[in-house]
C-alpha cells in the first residue's frame, strides 16, 4: 500500500483532535469569563448595597447629632439671656432644655462652669453633683474659642456604666473669655439599635468613629473595641486621603478581610464604614461557579477522552509501520546533533574535520580550524543560573549559524561552553577574518555580564591553519593554543596560531 494513503486516516484523526480540543478550550473559556463576571457582578452588587446602607447610616448619624446641637445652641443662646439669671430654677429648666433632650437615646445636658462643675441640669432644677474637669471636650472648648460643635471621647456613665458619645459647645462671657461648657451625651446603644435595622445581614459591620481614630459605635455590639484607636489600623490612612470610598483590606477590631466603604459624615470630623467580609462577597457566587466549573470539567474530560481513544484507534497502525522509521532517524540526527543548541555535536566534527582533512591531502585547498568559548561562562552561570547560561549558549549558535553559511563550511559545539568553525578554503589569514566577525556579532547582542570585562558577554577565539605535515590531534592543539593565548591576553580577542596570520583585537 502506497504511504500517502496509509497517512490520511493519521492526518484525519488530529484534525478531528484538534477541533474537538480547540471547542474545548473555547468552552473552557466562556466557562471561565462566566465565572469571572459572576465574581464582578457580586462584587459591584455589595458594593452598590453597601454604598446605599453607608449613605443611610450617614444621615442618621447627621441628622441625629444636628438636631441633639439644636438642644444644646438653645441652652448656650439660653444662658446668654441675662433675664435668665433672675427666675426661678424650675422655670430656667423650662427655658433652658427643650423636649428633646429627653428623648430616647439622649442622655442629660448639663452647663457646666469654668470650673468644669454642673450648675444647671435638664434632669432636676436642682443640679447633680457632678465635674468634669480633666475631660476631653472641657479641656478643647477651655484652650479653644473656635471649635463649635465638639464630639468628645465616648466613656462610660455612672452608676450604670452605659457607653455614651458627648457633644458639646463653649460658654463664653461678653468679652470672650471662657465661662464654660455645654455637654450632653447620647447613648451608643442608641445608635446600635438604629443600624441593626439596617444590616445587610449577620456578617455585615456599621461603624462610625472620629477622624482622630477613636471608635464611637460599632454594630454589631463589641463593647472591648469601643473607644479604642483605630490609627494603628494599617490601612487607616485610606479613610482620609477621599472624602469617600472602597477599598479591600484585614479589619484592625476583627482580623477578618472585608469590603470597606467609607464616607465622611456631613461635614463633621466623623467617618462612617460599612465594612462586608469577602468570604460573604465569595458565598454569593462561588457555589454556582463551582457548579459551573464541574459540570463543564466533566462534559469537556468526556469529550477529550472520547476523542483520544479514537485518535489512538485511527493512528494505531500508522504508528506501527512509521515507527521504527522515525526511531532511526531520530537516533541518527541525535548521534549527530547537541540538543541544547542544535549544532552538530563533536562526533559529527570529528567525522568533519577527518574528512576536509582528507581534501586538504588531495587538492592541497587550505584549510582552518576555529575555536572558541564564552568567555568567563563558570562566573556568568553563578550569577545569572544555568537556565540563563543556556540561552547564551544558543545566542551564541545562532550568531555561528549566521556567519557560518557556505556549504563545506561547518560550525559545532564540542563540549560546554566550548565551539568549532572548519573553514576549508580559507587560509590563517582569512579564517582570523572570519573568527573577528564571529566575535563583533556576538558583541553586537550586548548581552549583559556583569562579571565579565566590558560587562557583557563575549567570546574568545583561536584559529589555526592545517598544516599537511600534523596530525589531527595536532592542528586542534594549536587552535586551542590560541584560544588560551587569546584568554591569557585579557579575553574577548581573537588570536592566531604563531607563523600564521593574527588578528587580535578588544570590543
Amino acid at each position: 500500500m502506497p504511504s500517502g494513503p496509509r497517512r490520511r486516516p493519521s492526518t484525519a484523526s488530529r484534525t478531528l483532535a484538534g477541533s474537538i480540543v480547540v471547542a474545548t478550550l473555547v468552552i473552557g473559556a466562556v466557562s471561565g469569563l462566566t465565572v469571572m463576571q459572576m465574581r464582578a457582578s457580586a462584587w459591584d452588587q455589595v458594593g452598590r448595597v453597601s454604598q446605599n446602607l453607608l449613605e443611610s447610616v450617614e444621615h442618621m448619624v447627621d441628622r441625629n447629632i444636628e438636631l441633639y446641637d439644636l438642644s444644646l445652641q438653645a441652652v448656650v443662646e439660653g444662658l446668654h439671656n441675662p433675664e435668665a439669671d433672675g427666675i426661678a430654677p424650675s422655670l430656667r429648666q423650662v427655658v433652658l432644655f427643650d423636649r428633646a433632650a429627653t428623648a430616647t437615646g439622649l442622655g442629660a445636658i448639663l452647663a457646666l462652669d469654668a470650673q468644669g462643675q454642673a450648675f444647671a441640669d435638664s434632669t432636676d432644677p436642682v443640679p447633680r453633683r457632678l465635674s468634669f474637669p480633666d475631660a476631653d471636650f472641657f479641656r478643647v472648648h477651655k484652650e479653644r474659642g473656635d471649635v463649635g460643635l465638639y464630639i468628645g471621647k465616648p466613656f462610660r456613665t455612672k452608676p450604670d456604666g452605659r457607653w455614651v458619645i458627648p457633644l458639646s459647645r463653649r460658654l463664653a462671657y461678653a468679652d470672650g473669655a471662657f465661662a464654660g461648657v455645654v455637654v450632653g451625651t447620647i447613648d451608643i446603644g442608641y445608635f446600635n439599635a438604629l443600624f441593626g435595622r439596617l444590616s445587610l445581614g449577620d456578617h455585615t459591620r456599621i461603624a462610625f468613629f472620629r477622624e482622630s481614630g477613636e471608635l464611637l459605635v460599632r454594630s454589631p455590639v463589641m463593647e472591648d473595641a469601643i473607644g479604642k484607636d483605630l490609627t494603628a489600623a494599617p490601612h487607616f490612612r485610606n479613610f482620609l486621603e477621599h472624602r469617600s470610598g472602597q477599598f479591600v483590606a484585614t479589619g484592625y477590631t476583627e482580623a477578618i478581610e472585608g469590603l470597606f466603604s467609607y464616607s465622611r459624615i456631613g461635614d463633621r470630623p466623623l467617618i462612617a464604614a460599612v465594612v462586608v467580609p469577602t468570604r460573604a462577597i465569595a458565598e454569593l457566587w462561588r457555589p454556582k461557579a463551582m457548579a459551573i466549573v464541574a459540570v463543564v470539567a466533566f462534559l469537556c474530560g468526556g469529550m477529550i477522552g472520547l476523542t483520544l481513544v479514537l485518535q489512538r484507534e485511527l493512528e494505531r497502525r500508522a504508528r506501527a509501520e512509521e515507527g521504527a522509521l522515525a526511531a532511526n532517524r531520530d537516533l541518527a540526527r541525535l548521534a549527530h546533533t547537541d540538543g541544547l543548541t542544535g549544532l552538530p555535536n563533536r562526533r559529527h566534527f570529528d567525522e568533519a574535520f577527518a574528512r576536509a582533512r582528507a581534501e586538504v591531502a588531495r587538492t592541497g585547498v587550505p584549510l582552518s580550524l576555529v575555536l572558541l568559548d564564552a568567555d568567563r561562562f563558570k562566573r556568568y552561570n553563578d550569577t545569572y543560573g544555568h537556565l540563563a547560561g543556556d540561552e547564551v549558549l544558543r545566542a551564541v549558535s545562532r550568531v555561528l549559524q549566521r556567519q557560518v553559511g557556505e556549504p563545506d563550511e561547518t560550525a559545532c559545539r564540542i563540549g560546554g561552553e566550548e565551539f568549532a568553525v572548519l573553514l576549508p578554503g580559507a587560509s590563517g589569514a582569512e579564517a582570523a577574518a572570519r573568527a573577528e566577525r564571529i566575535r563583533q556579532a556576538l558583541a553586537r547582542l550586548q548581552i549583559p555580564h556583569v562579571g565579565n570585562e566590558g560587562g557583557v558577554v563575549s567570546v574568545s577565539l583561536g584559529v589555526a591553519e592545517v598544516q599537511l605535515a600534523e596530525t589531527a590531534g595536532q592542528s586542534f592543539a594549536a587552535a586551542d593554543a590560541a584560544l588560551y593565548e587569546a584568554k591569557r591576553q585579557g579575553r574577548n580577542r581573537v588570536v592566531a596560531r604563531p607563523g600564521g596570520a593574527e588578528a587580535v583585537r578588544v570590543a
